[in-house]
């Protein structure tokens, strides 16, 4: 599984969890299958810049909300390297990306939460994404933006 995988699936799993220790992510991680070691999960903290914070008398890691500036420039760097074509039939978009991205291009649309969007898929190089009537257009540009 690539990087971008790993690093967007710890993303979720801090706001699903309460994980205060590197050695939770790795539990965590290695149960899902991607089969890291401690290092690779340092790396990768240091990468998101997750910072520890003290919530009810237990630490947890969190995304910096100060970084979200360069996040923006990640998932445009991302959408730069992998996504090919992004094209609208009615409400549907169909977003090409490089074999093997689409899931992690898909959960980064699906973080977007944008209004809209009811739902997406994705295969090995392929996403559907279903819209509202007459918003596909709109979503569409949103996508194409991050391209640019």
């Amino acid at each position: 599984m690539s990087c971008d995988n790993r690093r967007l699936r710890i993303l979720e799993l801090i706001k699903k969890h309460t994980v205060g220790r590197q050695d939770q992510l790795v539990e965590l991680l290695n149960a899902e299958g991607f089969g890291v070691t401690q290092a690779t999960v340092s790396r990768d903290i240091n990468e998101l810049r997750l910072k520890k914070i003290k919530e009810g008398g237990v630490f947890r890691y969190v995304q910096d909300d100060s970084s979200s500036v360069d996040g923006d420039n990640k998932i445009s760097l991302m959408f730069k390297q992998t996504v090919m074509s992004v094209v609208v039939s009615q409400n549907l978009i169909i977003v090409k990306t490089l074999a093997g991205s689409a899931n992690a291009v898909c959960a980064i649309i699906d973080n977007f939460n944008l209004s809209g969007v009811l739902g997406s898929v994705a295969g090995d190089d392929c996403i559907f994404v279903a819209t509202e009537p007459n918003a596909a257009e709109t979503v569409a540009q949103t996508f194409r933006s991050y391209m640019a």
